[in-house]
């Protein structure tokens, strides 16, 4: 693939990079307290909840983490205007599917919670994953 002059991003491209940086972060965050950084994390949970929490393995756990941790150092890349961003936000897309599949058809926590969220996770990681190869297919990012 030929390299691709560094255009300048439209003013819109910033403000997206901004928000996804605040969405990955709060991602962040819901990883740590699932870690018990925070404090305990079963404290507060219902018996169903504690059963499920308790159920998942270190593989989800670890894919969570890479997938948090990926978004938000690929929102920072694009923020940045950086090529790594499109392969970081990629790996996110990927661990963040191996998660959210096991929550939707493995878990049993979408009878308890609904699938909302990780309908909202998935389509947040696809969606940043493409902006970082349009913006990288179209010079923006260096």
């Amino acid at each position: 693939m030929a390299s691709v002059a560094p255009v300048a991003p439209p003013s819109w491209f910033r403000i997206v990079a901004l928000i996804a940086i605040l969405w990955n972060a709060f991602g962040v965050i819901m990883y740590l307290s699932s870690v018990g950084l925070f404090g305990d994390p079963l404290q507060g949970l219902t018996d169903a909840e504690r059963a499920i929490a308790s159920s998942i393995p270190g593989w989800i756990t670890a894919a969570f983490a890479i997938g948090t941790f990926g978004g938000l150092a690929g929102s920072i890349g694009l923020l940045l205007g950086r090529r790594w961003a499109w392969p970081m936000l990629l790996l996110s897309l990927v661990t963040l599917l191996i998660l959210e599949g096991w929550i939707v058809f493995v878990s049993g926590a979408v009878e308890l919670h609904g699938i909302a969220v990780p309908v909202a996770v998935t389509v947040g990681a696809l969606l940043l994953a493409w902006l970082a190869y349009t913006a990288r297919q179209r010079g923006w990012l260096r």
